[in-house]
């Protein structure tokens, strides 16, 4: 087994998340013949005594490669279900890792899911802030290319965890090509919730549609039509091609910009951002319509792959 430092810190408790020391010790189950580990970035962590430890942003790819699943999860600290549905399913994605290609990056913000914040230095969003200086370990504008200018939306990373997270993407997307991306987050949504589709079938993806089934069939209420808080259209449960700056708009982007220069980007076939209501849901069924989408995988990658052979 490849070795992964277990921090030994103290975890958010009160909504029964797996403690990260857990978290570690699942991952590192991940079997060395089927998967190749890399520490992106270590989140400086200070405790008391002026102690310091590090938590590391892992990520995982297959050993075999070609038009891969990607799965990413722990970007928003406050979002656990997805992390833990992850560390739950080890055996499974063991399983799968000897069918088909795969990139995990499944936990993506640590030093704010141990805490509970949503970003690794606040615990939640600021009105101030303009959205090139969110914290957040997801932003990619400077990957992303301003449409009026032609260049770069950001001259530089918002951070290090972006950068390195950002990074190995572009790294890794043409060996991975990415034909299916599932990102696993939540969302305080109060009664009903929708889900996010970027790249070629927008709303009427129907791996999108896929999901928001699956997620009915586990009592979470859906907004059929409408527009969101933001004015985005909503359709059957779906919004779609939102330009955020986030790594989703970076799977999707057809062309990017690196070190000046316009390249092909990873140009992923569907990337479906997940979310589920967490209000008055217990995390323990969170995690159990996670995992379920997670074990639903398999199928899922083949009709991806049905959809965009043929098409």
């Amino acid at each position: 087994m490849t070795e992964i430092n277990f921090p030994n810190v103290e975890t958010y408790k009160k909504d029964g998340r797996m403690p990260i020391v857990d978290v570690y010790r699942k991952l590192s189950k991940l079997k060395d013949s089927r998967w190749i580990k890399e520490t992106l970035f270590c989140q400086r962590i200070d405790l008391k005594e002026n102690k310091r430890k590090s938590l590391p942003i892992l990520a995982f790819r297959t050993r075999i490669k070609g038009d891969a699943l990607w799965i990413i999860s722990g970007i928003h600290g406050e979002e656990p279900a997805g992390v833990n549905a992850i560390a739950k399913n080890i055996r499974y994605f063991n399983k799968l890792a000897k069918r088909i290609p795969i990139v995990l990056l499944p936990l993506c913000n640590p030093s704010g899911y141990r805490r509970d914040w949503r970003y690794p230095t606040a615990k939640r969003e600021s009105s101030k802030w303009d959205k090139l200086e969110i914290p957040t370990v997801s932003a990619s504008e400077h990957f992303l290319i301003d449409e009026k200018t032609g260049k770069a939306q950001a001259k530089k990373p918002i951070n290090r965890e972006s950068e390195e997270i950002s990074s190995y993407i572009v790294q890794h997307a043409e060996n991975y090509k990415p034909l299916l991306v599932l990102d696993f987050h939540e969302d305080e949504s109060a009664k009903k919730q929708y889900i996010y589709s970027q790249g070629k079938l927008k709303n009427y993806d129907p791996i999108a549609r896929k999901i928001v089934n699956i997620l009915k069939k586990r009592d979470f209420k859906f907004y059929e039509k409408g527009r969101t808080s933001s004015n985005e259209k909503i359709i059957k449960g779906v919004v779609s091609n939102i330009q955020d700056g986030s790594i989703d708009e970076l799977l999707s982007a057809e062309k990017i910009i690196v070190n000046n220069q316009i390249k092909d980007g990873p140009d992923a076939k569907s990337v479906v951002v997940i979310e589920t209501r967490t209000i008055d849901v217990p995390l323990k069924k969170r995690v159990k319509a996670h995992s379920y989408i997670l074990k639903s995988s398999k199928g899922i990658y083949a009709l991806a792959k049905e959809i965009f052979d043929e098409g």
